[in-house]
C-alpha cells in the first residue's frame, strides 16, 4: 500500500495527494555503451539461430541495442557473408511454409514480406512459386476443414459469413472468398 504524504508540498496541481514516489525523481538509466562488432556480431549469429530473420529486423534489433550504423552495416554484412542472413532465403521458406504448407493467400503474404522488410523485388520473385496454385482450389480445401470444426447447429448463411471472413483474413481475395463460401456452405444448391 501506498502512503500518502499530505503536507502541502505533497500536493499535486489540483491539490490531490500525490503519492511519495511521484515526488522523488527518477535516478538517470546508466548510459549503454555501444556494441562492439565483434558484440554485434555474435548477437546477430545468436538470433538467427533462434528462428530466420530478415536484414530490417536485425537492424532494428541493433539499433535497440544502441549499436550505431556502422556497426549495423558491418555486422549484417558479416552475417550475410557467414550465411546467417539472406532475405531471399528468409522470403523463399516464409512463402513455402505459409503459402504452400498453410494455404495462406498472396495478398496476406505480400503484407507479411513488407512488414518484415523483405524487398518486393524479393517478395515478388518468393511468391512466384504460388502462380501455379489453384486459388480456388486451396481456398475450397481451407474452407471445408474450416466448415468441418463449425457448429453443427448453425444456418448455411452463418457458415457462409464466417467462411468469407475466415478466407480474406487469410488473404485471398473477397470475389474468391465469396464464391467459395456459397459452395462450401451449400448455399448454391435447392433444398427440398
Amino acid at each position: 500500500m501506498t502512503s500518502l504524504n499530505l503536507t502541502t508540498d505533497g500536493v499535486g496541481d489540483r491539490g490531490s495527494p500525490v503519492p511519495d514516489e511521484a515526488q522523488a525523481p527518477e535516478p538517470p538509466e546508466p548510459a549503454r555503451e555501444e556494441p562492439t562488432l565483434a558484440q554485434a556480431v555474435a548477437f546477430v549469429l545468436r538470433s538467427t539461430q533462434q528462428r530466420p530473420q530478415t536484414e530490417f529486423e536485425i537492424r532494428g534489433k541493433l539499433s535497440g541495442r544502441g549499436a550505431s550504423g556502422e556497426v549495423q552495416d558491418a555486422a549484417i554484412a558479416q552475417a550475410s557473408e557467414l550465411g546467417a542472413l539472406d532475405d531471399a532465403a528468409f522470403a523463399r521458406a516464409w512463402v513455402a511454409d505459409r503459402g504452400v504448407v498453410r494455404g495462406y493467400g498472396v495478398a496476406r503474404l505480400q503484407a507479411e514480406l513488407r512488414r518484415r522488410g523483405v524487398p518486393d523485388e524479393l517478395a515478388q520473385h518468393a511468391l512466384a512459386v504460388l502462380d501455379e496454385r489453384d486459388e480456388m482450389e486451396s481456398a475450397t480445401k481451407l474452407a471445408r476443414a474450416k466448415a468441418g470444426r463449425m457448429a453443427n447447429h448453425l444456418d448455411p448463411q452463418t457458415v457462409a459469413r464466417r467462411l468469407v471472413g475466415y478466407l480474406v483474413r487469410r488473404g485471398y481475395d473477397a470475389g474468391v472468398a465469396r464464391r467459395v463460401a456459397i459452395s462450401v456452405s451449400a448455399l448454391d444448391r435447392e433444398w427440398d
